[in-house]
C-alpha cells in the first residue's frame, strides 16, 4: 500500500485554518463540533491539501449564494461530499491515480505574508513581524513554532484590549455560546471555551492565524504565476 503524505504542519493548524475560513464564509460565529473535527481529520489523514479544501469550501458557499438558498450552513459535513469529489477528480487526472510529488512549500514567502498581515494597530508590531520572519527549520518545525507564537500573540493582544473591545469580546462570547447551546452537550461546550475565545479574540483584534496554512499565508501560492 502506498503511504499517504499528510499535509505538512499538523492537524491542529489544518483544522483551525478550515474552521476560520468556514466561519468567515458563513458570516456568523459557529464553533465546529467534534463531528466536524472528525470530518476534517479524515481529509487530513487522506492527504487532501488544505488549499483544495479551502477552494472547495469557497465554491460551495458561492454556489449556494448564487442559488439564493436560505439559512446558513450549520456543519462542515455539508461540504464533505464536495471536498471528496474534488480530491477524487485530482487523483483521476494524475497518471494511474498516483499523486504527483507535492511542490515544495516556500516557507520563507509564507512567513513574510504572515508578517505583513499583522494589523498596523498591533502593539510592538515590528517585533512580532520580525519573530515570524526569523523562524527557520522544516515546515513541521516552523508550524510548531508558529503555534506557540500564535498563543503568545493572542495573550499579548488580550492584555492590550481597550474597555470597548473587551465589552465587544464578552458580548460575542455570549452570542457564540447561545448559538451552541442546544447543538452540543454542555460538557462539550465548556471544553470548547478555549477555542471559542481564541477565535473571537483573533477576530476582535484583527489578527491572522499564525499558520503556514492560514488564508494570509496561502495567498502567496494564489498570487504566484502558474
Amino acid at each position: 500500500m502506498t503511504e499517504i503524505d499528510k499535509p505538512a504542519g499538523g492537524v491542529q493548524g489544518y483544522f483551525e485554518a478550515i474552521e476560520g475560513l468556514f466561519i468567515r464564509l458563513r458570516g456568523a460565529p459557529l464553533l465546529l463540533s467534534p463531528t466536524d473535527w472528525q470530518v476534517a481529520n479524515e481529509w487530513f489523514e487522506a492527504g487532501i491539501p488544505l488549499e483544495l479544501v479551502c477552494h472547495t469550501l469557497e465554491t460551495v458557499f458561492a454556489r449556494r449564494s448564487e442559488r439564493g438558498s436560505r439559512g446558513r450552513i450549520q456543519s462542515l459535513r455539508y461540504t464533505s461530499e464536495a471536498v471528496w469529489k474534488a480530491w477524487n477528480a485530482v487523483l483521476e487526472v494524475e497518471a494511474g491515480g498516483a499523486r504527483k510529488p507535492a511542490a515544495s512549500m516556500d516557507v520563507e514567502a509564507r512567513l513574510e505574508a504572515l508578517a505583513a498581515s499583522l494589523p498596523e494597530t498591533l502593539p510592538n508590531r515590528d517585533e512580532w513581524a520580525e519573530r515570524i520572519r526569523n523562524l527557520t527549520g522544516t515546515s513541521d518545525e516552523v508550524e510548531g513554532a508558529l503555534t506557540e507564537l500564535d498563543t503568545r500573540l493572542l495573550a499579548a493582544a488580550e492584555t492590550s484590549l481597550v474597555s470597548s473591545e473587551r465589552e465587544r469580546l464578552a458580548a460575542r462570547m455570549d452570542e457564540a455560546f447561545a448559538n451552541l447551546r442546544g447543538r452540543l452537550p454542555e460538557e462539550e461546550i465548556e471544553l470548547a471555551r478555549y477555542r471559542v475565545q481564541r477565535g473571537l479574540l483573533r477576530d476582535v483584534a484583527g489578527l491572522p492565524l499564525l499558520s503556514l496554512f492560514s488564508p494570509e499565508a496561502l495567498s502567496v501560492d494564489r498570487d504566484s504565476p502558474s
